[in-house]
C-alpha cells in the first residue's frame, strides 16, 4: 500500500511543482460578493431665486402727463339762470403748471386757476328794478390728493379727493357795501370742477401705470432659453411661477414700487434647453418684503463612461507594494448603489480577484474636483479579507484610492462662471429687461447617482441689478 502511494506521488510530483512555480507565495483568491447594482429615482427640485425689478414713473413724467390733460378751461358758466338763477358766470383755467408732491402712498397736487366772474346786482325800488353787472378777476388753488394701491389682478386703485384750497389773489367785486362771499365762490370752483379734476387725474394715473401689460410681455418674454455665450454653449433658462409687489411708496423722484419675479433660474450646457411656455400671467401678490436671494442652478453630469475613462487612466496597470506583499491593478469600473458609487478593482499579485470600495460621491472646493466622502471597503469585500488578506487594511491602498481617484470638473464650473459674469458685465439685455450684475460664488448643492451618469447639482449665486428695458 505504501509503495502504491509512493509511485503515485512520484507520477504527480510534475505537475504538483508546475502549479507551485505558477501560483506566488502567499497568494490569496478571493471569492468576494459582488455589492447590489441599485439607482434611486432622480428627485431633485432646485432652488428659486427671486428677480427684483424696480418700478418707476417720474415725477416729471406724471406732471407733464397731468398738465397735458387737464388744461384750458376747466369750467365755464356763461349764464345768470344757472346754479338756482345765482345771477353769476364765472370761466376758470388754469392759469400756471400743475405741481405735485409724493409721500406714501399719496400723490398730492396744486392746481392753480385763473378765475374771471362776473356778477349781476338787482336792487328795486318803487317798483322798478334795476340791475348793474360787475366784473372781476380772481386766482385760486384748489388741492387735491390721490391714494395709490395694487391691486391682485394688476389693476390700480386709484381714488382723488378734495383737499381744500386758497386764494392766490381775492376778487375785488363789491356793489356799494355788498361784496361778494369768498367762500361761495371757492366752494362753488371745488364742486363744480371736484369730477372734472379727479376723472382725469385717476384716468392719468391707471393709463400711466400699467403695470399689467408690462409684466405680461416680460412673462411669456423670459421663458424663452438663450445663449450668453458665443465660445461656450451655455443656455439659460428662466421658469417663472410667480409675481408679487411691495407697497407703492412716493418720494419727491416719483412713485416707486419693486416686483419680484419668483423663478427657477437654470444654467445648461450643450444643446439648446427645451421648454413649455406658460403664458398665464398669475395673479400679483401684494407683500410687504420680498426677498433679494439670487441664485442660477448649474448641474454638471459626468456618464460613467467617462468616470470609468478616468479611472482606468489614472490605476490600470498600478502597482502597490506592502511589505512583503504586492498587487497589481489590472482593471478598475464604478457604478451606482443608491446614493454611494461602488468601485469595482480587479487586483493580482499576493491576492488575485476583484475587491470593492464604497462611497458617497462629494465635491472638493478647494481642488474643484469630484471625489468621494469616507471611502471605505464593502462589506462583503470586508468579511472576506478579514480572514484571507488582512494585511490589506494596513496597507493604505484604501487612502490611495480616496486621495487620488477623483475627477476633476473645476474648468466647466470656472468657464460658466466666468461667461456669466462677462455676460453680466456688459449691462446685456435680456428680454425685457436690462441685467447688470456679478456672480460671486459657487455652491454644491446635491450629487445624485443615476443610471447613466452621476450627476452634480451646484448653485452660482451673486448680485444682480434689473431694470425695465423701454422697447
Amino acid at each position: 500500500m505504501n509503495n502504491i502511494i509512493k509511485n503515485t506521488f512520484h507520477l504527480y510530483l510534475p505537475a504538483i511543482m508546475v502549479i507551485l512555480l505558477l501560483v506566488p507565495a502567499g497568494c490569496s483568491v478571493l471569492k468576494i460578493e459582488k455589492p447590489s447594482e441599485v439607482y434611486n429615482a432622480i428627485n431633485y427640485a432646485p432652488s428659486f431665486s427671486y428677480i427684483n425689478i424696480p418700478v418707476e414713473t417720474d415725477s416729471k413724467t406724471l406732471k407733464k402727463i397731468i398738465n397735458r390733460e387737464i388744461n384750458g378751461v376747466i369750467y365755464s358758466d356763461t349764464s345768470f339762470n344757472n346754479n338756482g338763477n345765482d345771477n353769476l358766470m364765472i370761466r376758470a383755467s388754469r392759469s400756471d403748471s400743475i405741481e405735485l408732491a409724493m409721500e406714501g402712498n399719496q400723490v398730492s397736487y396744486r392746481v392753480p386757476l385763473k378765475i374771471w366772474l362776473k356778477k349781476r346786482f338787482t336792487t328795486g325800488f318803487l317798483g322798478y328794478h334795476y340791475s348793474t353787472d360787475n366784473e372781476a378777476n380772481a386766482e385760486l388753488a384748489l388741492k387735491f390728493k390721490t391714494t395709490v394701491s395694487l391691486n391682485n389682478d394688476w389693476t390700480f386703485n386709484v381714488i382723488t379727493m378734495s383737499d381744500g384750497y386758497e386764494w392766490i389773489s381775492s376778487p375785488r367785486l363789491m356793489v356799494g357795501s355788498i361784496q361778494l362771499p369768498l367762500p361761495f365762490i371757492a366752494d362753488l370752483m371745488v364742486k363744480s370742477n371736484l369730477p372734472i379734476i379727479t376723472k382725469e387725474i385717476d384716468k392719468t394715473f391707471k393709463e400711466s401705470l400699467n403695470l399689467r401689460s408690462l409684466m405680461n410681455d416680460a412673462w411669456t418674454g423670459m421663458q424663452k432659453p438663450f445663449r450668453i455665450s458665443p465660445d461656450y454653449p451655455l443656455w439659460l433658462k428662466v421658469s417663472p411661477v410667480e409675481v408679487s409687489s411691495v407697497l407703492i411708496r412716493g418720494t419727491s423722484a416719483g412713485i416707486h414700487h419693486s416686483v419680484a419675479i419668483k423663478a427657477m433660474i437654470q444654467l445648461y450646457y450643450g444643446a439648446e434647453p427645451e421648454f413649455t411656455l406658460n403664458n398665464k400671467l398669475p395673479p400679483l401678490k401684494v407683500t410687504s418684503s420680498i426677498p433679494d436671494n439670487f441664485s442660477i442652478n448649474f448641474s454638471i453630469d459626468i456618464p460613467f463612461s467617462q468616470i470609468n475613462e478616468i479611472a482606468r487612466k489614472q490605476f490600470t496597470g498600478y502597482k502597490f507594494n506592502y511589505g512583503k506583499y504586492k498587487i497589481t491593478i489590472l482593471d478598475i469600473s464604478l457604478y451606482g448603489q443608491g446614493e454611494n458609487l461602488i468601485v469595482a478593482i480587479a487586483v493580482d499579485g499576493s491576492v488575485k480577484g476583484t475587491i470593492y470600495l464604497s462611497g458617497k460621491p462629494a465635491f472638493n472646493k478647494e481642488k474643484m474636483t469630484l471625489g468621494f466622502e469616507n471611502l471605505s471597503f464593502s462589506v462583503s469585500t470586508q468579511n472576506v479579507l478579514i480572514k484571507t488578506a488582512a494585511w490589506i487594511f494596513r496597507s493604505g491602498l484604501l487612502q490611495e484610492f480616496s486621495s487620488n481617484l477623483v475627477f476633476p470638473i473645476g474648468d466647466k464650473l470656472l468657464e460658466s462662471r466666468e461667461a456669466i459674469n462677462s455676460y453680466l458685465e456688459q449691462n446685456q439685455s435680456f428680454s425685457y429687461f436690462i441685467i447688470k450684475g456679478d456672480i460671486e460664488k459657487f455652491e454644491p448643492d446635491k450629487i445624485l447617482v443615476s443610471p447613466e451618469s452621476v450627476k452634480a447639482y451646484f448653485q452660482f449665486e451673486g448680485k444682480i441689478k434689473v431694470s425695465l428695458n423701454a422697447q
